[in-house]
C-alpha cells in the first residue's frame, strides 16, 4: 500500500457500499452497528475497530500498523457481508441446483 490512509478510507467506503447493497441503512454508525449485530454479530467488533482507526486516520493520528490493522478488520467484515449475503438475497432455485464446473478426480471416474 503506497497510501495507507486513503486505502483505509476507501475500505470504509467499500464496506458501506456493500452494506447498502445488502439493504442496511448507512447514514448513522450507531444504527449500522445495531443492524449488523443481528446477522453479523461475530464480526461486529472488527467493524468497530476499523471504524475507530479510520476516524483517527483522517487527522493523521495513526501509525502504519494501525492502518494495516484497519484493513484486516474491514476485510473480515466485508467477507462476512458477502458470505451471509445469500440470506438476504437468496439465489434462484435453478442456481442452487447447478453442478460445479470443476470436479475433483474422484468424481470424474
Amino acid at each position: 500500500m503506497d497510501a495507507p490512509g486513503p486505502a483505509v478510507t476507501e475500505a470504509d467506503e467499500l464496506v458501506t457500499a456493500a452494506m447498502a447493497d445488502r439493504g442496511y441503512p448507512t447514514e448513522d454508525f450507531e444504527q449500522q452497528l445495531l443492524d449488523l449485530s443481528v446477522a453479523h454479530g461475530r464480526t461486529l467488533h472488527h467493524y468497530r475497530q476499523a471504524h475507530e482507526i479510520s476516524r483517527r486516520a483522517a487527522p493523521g493520528e495513526t501509525s502504519t500498523e494501525d492502518l494495516r490493522q484497519a484493513m484486516v478488520h474491514y476485510r473480515v467484515l466485508f467477507e462476512d457481508l458477502l458470505d451471509n449475503g445469500d440470506e438476504h438475497h437468496p439465489q434462484p432455485a435453478e442456481a442452487r441446483h447447478e453442478q460445479p464446473a470443476l470436479q475433483d478426480e474422484s468424481q470424474q471416474r
